[in-house]
């Protein structure tokens, strides 16, 4: 092989001088993606790299050629973006600040993907590692190379959905595959229409074991690799026992995408609100069995799926007569906690009453509920003992008998929030429809509301509660500062069910200057928006455990009867890489769609608005501002009249950090001004380019700041 004339395309002799391939095509002179090595690099003197197959946030896939066997294989490199550069020698990897162990870290799971398709090597329908090896300051492992497609871009081509018997005919051999990868004790947790290939032979390829692992049958996983619609509800938690049961429901949220065309509802989501349909539900013929079995396995509980692979195969082609009961052995069912009681002093009424006013302020504005407190995680250890009796019985009976134990509780609705729960006799709402109570002796307080998001984070779904608890509890301690709060801290935090629904619960307690202590449970509940969540809490003095479980008792009665009122609405679509939720205005916005970029118009006589939403690639670059300068690069000479106005700014919102630079173009003698603002979440980044025929439009848009405070990958 002559290297100086190969293609590295296709890796075959260009018969001239040209930089394209008349084979294959490949233009060799088009630029390699940032911090790709060289095109012609020989690696351990055997491996040499052509064309780059596909860049993600820890590594690099090329297409290489195996000198020695004379193959073409694909070359993965570890090039975690964000903590590597390569060297001006454009071949050796060097950190770009003092994150040495996350580099060390990530390079050791990189080698363990490795050596986990090592130990599979052989094993048909799974892509095979032929040699793993360190070089250049970096890893690299070799593949074998398979042309062909994955199995998402196989569906677009094909509509978006296929028939079910060709669905099988391409997932059960990757089916059979997991059979004798869990034979090994390994789980793959990463099953989805990406990670399955199709072949240009026809052949049915399991790719990617980054997040697999060999684990004991009671190891729990800490794992946040994820892909929603297909990662079950153990993967979202630290507490979640994963085994084959959890890729039984990717593989079953994988053939559910096949063959109707329609992504799953999150597990998490289902949990407190499963609007799952069936195939035949959407008007998708196939056989009953295959139905039951697809719907089965991807039963929210574990303990309610098929325990292994093999069971599912069986009852998804229809060998038994039946789906079979599932057998997880070590796999125990995640409990579900209640709430931690505390033993505190009697507080001060003013502490109740200034968060009273607070309270009602909020509900004025629209918020629909008061802001809560935070602090830090401290967790104290407790006997059964010492908790609340309906939490050490966890029973469906428990909260009848403690009304008919407890002070009685009166009947309350709310047709806006559309909820129903009981309210204890002493407690009046403030004002009639507000949903806030305050005790007759003004010590306690308790309030009802519905979150979609705040200035700290956009709540799509409990886990982004759970993912926020400290920064929700610490932002209320900010508005509190007037009564002079002198010590806070989170008592427990977990998720509970309440009836029916799941919560999650955060109980906290704050103390004055004066050594008065508050107690505070806020319980957040599902509803059935689709987003958002309503919250419940209750404030009360730390001593009084009569009051406690009267508030308590009133929690556990909370009923969700269909989805609140808000003037919210939820942006997401299977097209778009993201979502966000925005305010609904008048005039109504139009919104229009193209790829993954969002367009917004809205028209009042001469005044228009337009704002367009899309995903950046980074390409290499680490920061929000990096990206901007690139986005805003060249704008001068699209519109010679076009300004700067002002300094570049920073903004945090919705959690992220974003850049902003704002322009003013009068090219046309008409002035149109222009903001473009960046961010970087989870290795995406979201360009906002805002423009409007109003220059205060720039800083008032209330569309932009919804976008900017809840935008976050699609579900």
């Amino acid at each position: 092989m002559d290297l100086k004339k190969v293609c590295y395309g296709c890796f075959r002799g260009r018969p001239d001088n040209s930089s394209v391939c008349p084979y294959c095509g490949f233009n060799e002179e088009e630029e390699q993606p940032f911090l790709a090595l060289p095109m012609g690099t020989v690696l351990t003197g055997r491996y040499l790299t052509g064309k780059v197959l596909g860049v993600g946030g820890f590594g690099i896939t090329y297409l290489g050629y195996d000198l020695v066997l004379e193959i073409e294989v694909a070359v993965k490199e570890y090039m975690p973006s964000g903590l590597v550069m390569r060297h001006a020698d454009r071949y050796q990897v060097v950190l770009t600040g003092r994150r040495e162990e996350d580099y060390k870290n990530g390079l050791d799971r990189f080698l363990e993907e490795a050596r986990i398709l090592a130990k599979l090597q052989g094993t048909p329908n799974i892509v095979s590692v032929q040699d793993y090896f360190k070089e250049n300051n970096t890893a690299y492992f070799v593949m074998e190379y398979v042309d062909g497609m994955s199995l998402k871009s196989y569906l677009a081509s094909h509509g978006g959905k296929i028939p079910y018997d060709q669905a099988l005919t391409i997932l059960q051999p990757i089916m059979e595959a997991l059979i004798r990868v869990h034979g090994m004790g390994l789980t793959h947790r990463d099953i989805s229409p990406d990670n399955i290939f199709i072949t240009t032979g026809g052949d049915s390829k399991l790719l990617d074991f980054g997040a697999a692992r060999f684990s004991s049958g009671n190891e729990k996983s800490v794992s946040v690799i994820l892909k929603h619609g297909f990662a079950p509800e153990e993967q979202y938690s630290s507490r979640g026992i994963q085994g084959p049961w959890t890729d039984v429901y990717a593989m079953g949220a994988t053939l559910y995408r096949c063959i109707t065309g329609e992504l799953p509802p999150d597990s998490i989501t289902r949990i407190y609100h499963d609007t799952i349909k069936k195939p035949s539900e959407l008007g998708i013929s196939s056989p009953a069995g295959m139905e039951a079995a697809m719907m089965k396995a991807m039963a929210v509980k574990a303990e309610d799926r098929f325990s292994s692979m093999e069971d599912f195969l069986q009852a998804v082609t229809g060998r038994n007569s039946g789906a079979a009961s599932p057998n997880i052995g070590n796999l125990r069912k995640r409990p579900e906690p209640g709430i931690v009681g505390t033993q505190t002093k009697f507080p001060k009424k003013s502490l109740v009453l200034k968060m009273t006013v607070l309270i009602i302020c909020a509900v004025l504005t629209g918020m629909g509920v008061w802001k809560l407190l935070l602090g830090s995680s401290d967790q104290p250890d407790r006997k059964p003992s010492e908790l609340p009796a309906w939490t050490r019985e966890q029973s469906e009976s428990a909260p009848e008998q403690r009304e008919s134990e407890q002070s009685p509780l009166t009947d309350y609705s709310n047709e806006h929030l559309n909820l129903s729960m009981k309210i204890p006799d002493d407690f009046k709402e403030t004002d009639p429809g507000s949903a806030v109570f305050i005790s007759s002796d003004e010590s306690c307080s308790l309030q009802i509301g519905f979150y979609t998001y705040w200035s700290g984070f956009p709540v799509y779904s409990l886990a982004d509660v759970e993912s926020n608890a400290e920064k929700y509890v610490r932002h209320f301690v900010e508005i509190l500062e007037s009564t002079d709060i002198t010590d806070y801290k989170i008592l427990s935090k977990d998720y509970c069910k309440i009836g029916e629904q799941n919560s999650y619960q955060i109980q906290f307690e704050a103390t004055e200057s004066g050594g008065s202590t508050m107690a505070f449970l806020a319980a957040f509940i599902d509803g059935q928006n689709g987003f958002g969540c309503y919250n419940v809490i209750a404030s009360y003095p730390r001593e009084n455990k009569s009051v406690e479980e009267k508030l308590l008792s009133s929690l556990g009665s909370f009923q969700c009867l269909g989805p609140a009122e808000t003037d919210y609405k939820l942006l997401c679509d299977e097209n778009l890489s993201f979502q966000f939720m925005y305010a609904e205005k008048e005039p109504a916005l139009d919104f229009k769609m193209e790829d993954d970029i969002l367009t917004a118009t809205s028209m009042e006589g001469i005044d228009y608005v337009i704002l367009t939403v899309g995903v950046v690639p980074l390409a290499g670059m680490e920061t929000a501002n990096e990206v901007l300068g690139q986005v805003t690069e060249g704008l001068e000479e699209m519109y010679p009249g076009i300004g700067q106005l002002g300094e570049q700014k920073t903004q945090e919102s919705g959690g992220m950090e974003w850049a902003v630079r704002n322009y003013v173009n009068d090219s046309e003698g008409i002035a149109v001004y222009m903001s473009y603002s960046v961010s970087i979440w989870q290795d995406q980044a979201y360009l906002i380019i805002f423009t409007s025929s109003q220059e205060e439009q720039l800083e008032d848009n209330g569309l932009k700041a919804d976008i900017m405070g809840s935008i976050r990958p699609a579900a």
